[in-house]
């Protein structure tokens, strides 16, 4: 015969509902990082591969000489991309308050990312790779790709979604 299940308390199932949601969360960020780690391993973080880089609008970016006051927010990213239309308004939001630039990968001509960018209201520097040059150099293998370079190293690379808490903590770490 079976015996008969105790029936809990909402407050033992809030409780046992409570501590599923912590393991759950701590089993996303070791993957979250574990994965990172993986996609990540190949981009040598001693130095910035491309410090000199053409943004649409025609000016010279350096990398190497923004990063030496505040650190510099590099997110590359594709037009076609699926998980760059989740990140991308973080980082268009967060360009308001730091040093953002951003390398379109494969996305077009110089037109096509401008009229893009115009289209979702987009106000970030934009550099475009259109034969992934740039990004091949930087070892970027997965859009969305978002590293951190603070005197010309690179300190913090993340791959995937990442919310606009999380990019600035990047940041502001």
């Amino acid at each position: 015969m079976m015996a008969k299940q105790k029936k809990l308390s909402w407050r033992q199932r809030i409780k046992r509902g409570a501590r599923d949601i912590c393991w759950l969360i701590v089993f996303v960020l070791i993957s979250s990082t574990a994965m990172d780690w993986w996609r990540s391993r190949d981009i040598d973080t001693s130095q910035v591969p491309v410090e000199s880089m053409r943004l649409l609008d025609g000016r010279q970016q350096d990398l190497v000489a923004m990063s030496q006051q505040k650190p510099v927010l590099v997110y590359v990213w594709a037009s076609w991309c699926g998980v760059c239309r989740f990140v991308t308004p973080s980082v268009d939001w967060l360009s308001g308050h730091a040093q953002v630039v951003s390398i379109a990968l494969r996305s077009g001509s110089d037109k096509h990312i401008a009229g893009y960018l115009a289209h979702h209201g987009y106000d970030f520097p934009v550099v475009n790779d259109q034969h992934g040059n740039l990004s091949k150099a930087f070892s970027v293998k997965v859009t969305p790709t978002v590293m951190v370079i603070e005197q010309g190293e690179i300190t913090s690379i993340t791959t995937g979604f990442t919310t606009p808490l999380g990019l600035w903590l990047r940041l502001a770490l």
